[in-house]
């Protein structure tokens, strides 16, 4: 029902809507909304979700540079991928200590280059392990550049580490990785404008007492034009789509051959009688055919047993297993 207010009513409510004791609408309204500040520059900063097969990809590149590693270094590496992170060019470029390990690959047929960062302790046990130590870390560091017998062992570690960033990615989307150069200043590194944007992951690896990060990097432009292909598959109840997943990795695990060898002994020899060893001559090693011998699986320590024949055969009988590996 509409109401006409009189002249004295009307002079009545602005003064009160002056001194405040009527409230208006845009003020009831301004008191009920209250709102948030977005901060555009951290979109995105977990893309896990976003991007699953981008994840896939990543667990199964963390399966085989742990097996890659662990068989060139005779050591067992374990090695887990950490979450997708997507953060400023200038602010990751800050993150680096100096000097860092950093090496710079194309990824084809996509553009731009990615990085393949590795901690400096992380460095420094790899190369102890190749020499035969133990990897625990116990080299300083110092700050000082790496030697070039040591960029070799980082460069052998390089070309592993993307030929298996290749074969992990092959059946989410066929990469080339082609390495271009190395890097130990991070301020030498200008692959892309500050202000923007790369996807980051980190791989947790751990030696037997050491431990270090190798973060793989990839410009967030660079992966623009599969993004939808790597978002594809996504369900908010993955149960069904980890179950086969897992199926056919055990699967082709049960199908993956391994190298079994055993080690039958060891002998001391003077260079003399190396030099003019023939066919036909006989080397005394330090164990009997009594004696339980080490065996071992893609070089890593796993049993102790006895050697033997079945038949016409030369077997290994198990005796027990090593809690190594």
């Amino acid at each position: 029902m509409n109401q006409i207010l009189s002249q004295d009513e009307v002079d009545a409510l602005l003064k009160g809507m002056d001194s405040g004791d009527v409230e208006t609408e845009s003020e009831a309204l301004e008191a009920e909304e209250e709102y948030e500040s977005y901060d555009w520059s951290n979109q995105g900063r977990n893309l896990k979700g976003n991007l699953p097969l981008f994840v896939l990809a990543n667990q199964r590149y963390a399966h085989r540079l742990k097996n890659s590693l662990s068989n060139a270094l005779g050591k067992l590496v374990d090695i887990d991928a950490g979450s997708l992170e997507m953060i400023k060019f200038e602010e990751f470029q800050r993150s680096l200590p100096l000097p860092t390990s950093i090496h710079l690959f194309k990824i084809e047929p996509l553009r731009g280059l990615g990085m393949l960062v590795i901690e400096t302790r992380l460095v420094f046990s790899l190369i102890e392990a190749f020499f035969g130590g133990n990897g625990d870390g116990s080299a300083k560091v110092e700050g000082r550049d790496f030697t070039p017998i040591e960029q070799k062992i980082i460069e052998k570690v390089v070309n592993i580490a993307l030929a298996d960033m290749e074969k992990a990615w092959k059946d989410v989307y066929p990469l080339k990785t082609i390495f271009v150069r190395s890097e130990t200043n991070p301020q030498g590194v200008n692959v892309m404008p500050p202000d923007e944007f790369l996807i980051s992951v980190k791989f947790e690896v751990e030696l037997k007492k050491a431990a270090g990060n190798i973060t793989l990097c990839i410009p967030y432009a660079s992966i623009q034009p599969i993004r939808e292909k790597l978002a594809g598959g996504y369900q908010k109840d993955e149960s069904e789509q980890d179950k086969k997943w897992v199926s056919l990795l055990r699967q082709r695990i049960y199908e993956s051959k391994v190298d079994f060898s055993v080690d039958l002994g060891k002998s001391n020899l003077p260079v003399k009688d190396f030099l003019n060893m023939k066919e036909g001559d006989i080397l005394v090693l330090n164990k009997s055919f009594q004696e339980k011998l080490l065996a071992r699986v893609q070089g890593i320590p796993k049993y102790e047993g006895y050697a033997g024949r079945y038949g016409r055969k030369k077997v290994f009988r198990v005796a027990n297993t090593l809690n190594e590996g």
